[in-house]
């Protein structure tokens, strides 16, 4: 029988630096034999944008390269249509190649979790799980800020995590500035006159000119064009994205990160989730490279802050939130809502304007930011009263950045609130005129449409909103609205039910 060797599990999520991975193995990783496959069956589990899938497939095969030219040995498994299912490959490879050991970094999918421990177990094969470098706080950490608290807030945790982590805090763990947030300050309307930069483009490689034909053959059905792939792939592209928006981006990011525009499609924001959510950068460089940009460069303290909450916050808290409280998200329908989304939500036919340039921005890019999603996508689902399993899976479907852990809480907290309020302290709702404040998009009939579905859900849920001090104002609002305005509207409002959702 072969001697029992160490093998290292790496998923096409966790593509961390290499230096990264060899920090945490003993002797660098030299000994051990490292497992990677393309696994058909995920690719197929919801029907992912196809640009997801082309970057999640040239990035592991860019990384395996560069883990064979560190001189690891690689068992690599390609996509085909015949390929075998990722349980069944690994469950060969740790038996064929007399597997004593599983290494793998933390892994954020609870269900992939337990298929992997599953499969070590029947195999007898002892697993070994390593803190992952993709996240600043360790789950043991955020469980022990759970502990801390009877009301879980973003705000609250973001205090600690600066503190913690010695980010904008003086001497003292007091903020620079003053102040914890300039959230405040951060929701200006893009003038006219001011044309954000463009991203530079990603460039081609080898395997991207291999995987884009192929995720174009294979999943013709999904979301998005490969062709059309504008993401960088590999280490050092994300590097140079990150670098980018630091140069050039960051600066104004701050005032305008809550505008919308038919104009710009990122505006000042970084587009770096997508390379940060399979290891491409990890948060602490990301924050570390922000800092030191900021030290060199004057840059307005509202960017910058606004910036790293995103990060050393948002992030962070949503992964927490994600590890402790799916399987509740999951299954809450708080709301009691069970209608079904329509084509025309994914071809961005509705007739909405906010909502139909959002669909579009996602199908071409894969990409919208977090207005787009939070208050035109979700607020609009909510309103329309979409079952929260069907909206997940539409915001697992269309962005490039999706995940469990990231689009779970987003969707089912944030999004439509559909958990109750596990840490939203309100449903983010609204009508046409914040949309209008917000973008430069025009007046018109789909104004009625949404004015008309915001009403409705007001009124429908009248005893919650007047439960709530802080809400007790809409129903008010709501009664004051002239007759012959509140059918027009209400009237609109149903039109669109009965043509772009259907009852489940």
């Amino acid at each position: 029988m072969n001697q029992s060797v160490k093998c290292l599990l790496i998923l096409g999520n966790q593509l961390v630096p290499i230096h990264r991975l060899q920090e945490l193995l003993p002797d660098s990783g030299t000994n051990f034999l490292v497992f990677m496959a393309e696994d058909l069956e995920f690719c197929r589990h919801y029907q992912y944008h196809q640009q997801k899938l082309v970057l999640i497939l040239s990035a592991m095969r860019h990384y395996a390269d560069e883990l064979r030219a560190a001189g690891f040995t690689l068992h690599y498994q390609k996509l085909n249509q015949t390929s075998e299912s990722f349980e069944v490959w690994l469950r060969r490879q740790v038996h064929d190649e007399n597997c004593s050991e599983l290494w793998h970094l933390e892994i954020e999918s609870k269900p992939l979790q337990a298929r992997v421990a599953s499969l070590c177990d029947d195999a007898g094969v002892l697993r070994r799980e390593l803190e992952s470098p993709m996240f600043l706080t360790s789950r043991a950490a955020f469980t022990d800020f759970l502990g801390q608290t009877k009301t879980l807030l973003m705000a609250r945790f973001y205090k600690q995590q600066r503190q913690r982590l010695a980010i904008l805090v003086d001497d003292q763990g007091q903020p620079e500035g003053g102040q914890w947030s300039f959230d405040a300050e951060n929701r200006k309307k893009l003038p006219r006159d001011l044309v954000p930069p463009e991203l530079p483009s990603a460039g081609s490689n080898p395997h991207l000119r291999e995987v884009v034909p192929l995720v174009a053959e294979l999943f013709a059905d999904h979301p998005g064009i490969a062709h059309e792939f504008w993401w960088p792939s590999t280490r050092s592209g994300a590097l140079a994205w990150l670098h980018d928006f630091l140069d050039r981006r960051l600066a104004q990011f701050g005032p305008y990160e809550d505008a919308i525009s038919l104009r710009t499609d990122t505006l000042f924001h970084s587009a770096l989730s997508p390379l940060m959510n399979i290891g491409l950068l990890t948060p602490d460089e990301v924050v570390a490279e922000a800092l030191q940009k900021a030290h060199k460069v004057d840059t307005p303290l509202p960017s910058l802050e606004g910036f790293v909450r995103q990060i050393v916050g948002w992030r962070e808290f949503i992964r927490g939130v994600y590890q402790n409280y799916s399987e509740h998200q999951q299954s809450e329908n708080f709301w009691g809502h069970e209608r079904q989304l329509t084509k025309s939500w994914y071809t961005g036919e509705t007739g909405i304007v906010p909502l139909d340039h959002a669909i579009q921005t996602a199908t071409r890019l894969g990409w919208t930011h977090h207005i787009p999603r939070l208050m035109v996508v979700s607020n609009l689902m909510l309103l329309c009263e979409i079952r929260p399993t069907a909206a997940h899976r539409w915001f697992m479907e269309m962005y490039v950045d999706a995940s469990p852990w990231v689009m779970g809480p987003n969707v089912y907290g944030m999004g439509l609130f559909s958990d109750g309020g596990i840490f939203a302290t309100k449903p983010y709702i609204c009508g046409s005129n914040y949309l209008l404040k917000m973008s430069d998009y025009k007046r018109g009939d789909w104004c009625d449409v949404v004015d008309g579905l915001y009403w409705r859900f007001i009124d429908k849920h009248r005893d919650f909103f007047q439960g709530n001090p802080r809400l007790a104002l809409m129903p008010r609002a709501l009664d004051k609205l002239k007759p012959e305005r509140r059918q027009l509207i209400f009237a609109a409002a149903e039109t669109f039910l009965k043509t772009h959702t259907t009852q489940s």
